[in-house]
């Protein structure tokens, strides 16, 4: 029996790149997986598996088949839902993802998106100790910030799914950024949290802030947080929640 290594996107493909280099025995055919197939995020990061596949040519089939059992004929099924069994529940993923890698997909990641919805913008990438920093750059970007930046945030959380699907045990964050908009953002929060901090202090009245995500609330938290005369804290639940300023008694 000879064997041969096959990259492809499952075991039938594989099969299908023997058959047509060689001149196998079909009922002979035995798949093993060395390496299990990743199908990416939306389509991004895929790699292909790693198979390796035992078999015997035709031509020999003749000679070897009063000295074999038949036990040993036995062909290993390859069938597409039984190998899906073996791959989802007997295999460990062992590709290696690089930080390099997680930059290009999280890039690849953005630049379809920008791709499906009509819009031209050049995309930055760089990496800051754990934080992949992308910067999207052009004319029509501004239309995918949204509402506070809504659907800004949801881009950066399904880049960082689209991250977490090709590496789950990835410790590397995502931090998106359309026409600097995040400093923007900031420094009005800022001056929306010291304006109520005064009115606060003024009045010793407590006043809740509107419903901000965990990122705005960090900033309104962080920028008070040394106050004299408030304190600040959370209540609800997202997205339904926001910072409270209270009189500091």
């Amino acid at each position: 029996m000879e064997s041969k290594i096959f990259y492809a996107k499952n075991s039938d493909e594989a099969v299908e790149q023997l058959l047509k280099s060689t001149n196998a025995d079909k009922e002979s055919i035995q798949v093993t997986v060395k390496e299990k197939p990743n199908k990416g995020f939306f389509g991004l990061g895929a790699r292909d598996g790693l198979f390796e596949i035992s078999y015997d040519l035709l031509e020999k089939k003749s000679e070897l088949k009063e000295e074999t059992t038949v036990e040993e004929n036995k062909v290993e099924s390859y069938d597409k839902e039984e190998n899906k069994d073996v791959e989802d529940n007997e295999l460990e993923d062992t590709v290696s993802i690089t930080t390099e890698d997680e930059m290009k997909i999280a890039k690849e990641f953005v630049e379809e998106l920008l791709k499906n919805s009509d819009v031209t913008a050049d995309v930055d990438v760089k990496l800051e100790d754990n934080l992949i920093k992308i910067h999207i750059q052009g004319d029509d970007a501004s239309c995918l910030i949204g509402r506070r930046g809504d659907t800004l945030d949801a881009i950066q959380f399904l880049t960082g799914l689209a991250l977490n699907k090709v590496n789950k045990h990835s410790h590397t964050r995502v931090f998106i950024d359309i026409e600097n908009y995040r400093n923007k953002r900031e420094e009005s929060l800022k001056r929306y949290c010291y304006k109520a901090a005064r009115e606060v202090a003024r009045t010793k009245r407590t006043k809740k802030l509107d419903y901000m995500n965990p990122y705005e609330r960090r900033i309104v938290h962080s920028a008070l947080q040394n106050d004299r005369y408030v304190i600040t804290y959370s209540e609800g639940t997202d997205p339904y929640r926001r910072v409270v300023i209270e009189y500091k008694r």
